[in-house]
């Protein structure tokens, strides 16, 4: 294998074969971006590339395997470096300090360096599980849909992994033994229920011949509990070695791809919360709600003394296709100065006094994206 880097070709080439084909079920995202020829494919190349050469050169081969092996935590470090660098700064991978430990990053601005050390907490594993079950079930009716198909499935039966699959296919087969809908028909709803539960299925018009294409459109939204809040706190608390270690000012990015996470989630989860007072208990009725008063219970207003993190970086749903620009989360106790280009972006602080969270808008809205994002 070639080795990509300042004077060689692309850490992810284009293929020298047309396969105009979309990733299959399982298949690792790096794997597909060696193979196919679509145009999401030829993005993904191109996004990965361009900020890949951007790294420092010494870094760029780690973060390159680190893709193909833990593809979401490789990627979220790939996009809080260039987050710092689009801010201005200078990078330095994995500096080791006094103690022998090491932090994910050194950034180096014009007036102050601080250290950053990336975390990625496991969000929405439930969902994950849900995931893992349907995946067989999805693979049956792409599997058994005639070519140039196209399938939204709306419900899929409660199939575990040691399930039997055969009365599953047999019924998919039986749905899908139809005329598709004419291109002006629009979407055609078939669906039948099995023991295990409801078989809903979506289909539309056929594609034109020789396109290709996924034959699932759409799948079944999965609902998970919001546990961001209390992934958030436990991240923090997991690597304050990294943070203690560190002499100069250092920041936690805590980048979070919950479905159901906001930033709303990293103010009670740093902060605290406000919540409802009630009212004296009369004859009349039940209590009321006389007010409001703020929990201070975030994991930033615990402790004494000299915090380890000065901040924390919070990134919420950014993916290969965008997102929205951090929020820099101050801690209460932090008494030095950060450089003036990492305040430049939205920041929140707590305010003992007022009882309530800070917030002071960007002064450089969008600026991620001259990341370059995947445009299709």
């Amino acid at each position: 294998m070639t080795v990509a880097g300042r004077d060689s070709a692309a850490w992810f080439p284009e293929p020298s074969r047309a396969d105009d084909t979309y990733a299959n079920r399982g298949e690792l995202l790096t794997d597909w971006l060696k193979r196919s020829t679509v145009p999401r494919a030829r993005e993904v190349r191109r996004f990965l590339n361009k900020n890949l050469a951007k790294i420092p050169q010494d870094h760029q081969l780690v973060l390159y395997w680190a893709l193909h092996e833990r593809w979401h935590s490789a990627f979220s470090e790939l996009i809080v470096a260039r987050t710092l660098q689009l801010l201005g700064g200078d990078i330095e991978a994995e500096p080791e300090s006094k103690a022998g430990t090491r932090i994910d990053f050194l950034a180096c601005f014009a007036d102050g360096k601080v250290g950053v050390e990336v975390v990625t907490p496991a969000f929405d594993p439930d969902a994950s599980e849900v995931m893992k079950h349907r995946s067989p079930l999805l693979e049956i009716i792409e599997s058994v849909a005639p070519p140039g198909w196209r399938i939204m499935v709306d419900s899929l039966p409660d199939l575990g992994p040691s399930d039997s699959k055969r009365g599953f296919k047999a019924a998919v087969e039986r749905l899908l033994d139809t005329e598709p809908p004419e291109p002006a028909a629009g979407l055609k709803r078939v669906g039948t229920r099995l023991p295990e539960g409801k078989l809903r299925l979506g289909i539309l018009p056929q594609r034109a011949s020789g396109v290709e294409g996924r034959v699932i459109m759409s799948e079944p939204a999965v609902a998970a509990w919001n546990t961001s809040e209390e992934k958030i706190r436990k991240a923090i608390k997991k690597k304050r070695l990294q943070g203690r270690n560190v002499e100069i000012p250092s920041i936690l990015a805590v980048y979070a791809n919950g479905i159901s996470t906001t930033f709303e989630d990293f103010d009670h989860a740093l902060y605290g919360r406000k919540v409802g007072v009630l009212g004296t208990e009369t004859a009349k009725g039940p209590l009321d709600i006389s007010g409001s008063e703020f929990h201070a219970d975030g994991v930033f207003n615990k402790g004494e003394g000299e915090p380890i993190w000065s901040a924390v970086l919070a990134f919420v749903n950014v993916y290969l296709g965008g997102g929205s620009d951090p929020v820099l989360y101050l801690h209460p106790r932090f008494r030095g100065d950060l450089p003036k280009m990492l305040t430049c972006i939205e920041r929140r602080s707590y305010d003992p006094e007022a009882g309530s969270v800070n917030i002071v808008p960007s002064g450089r809205p969008g600026f991620m994206k001259g990341l370059s994002f995947v445009s299709v």
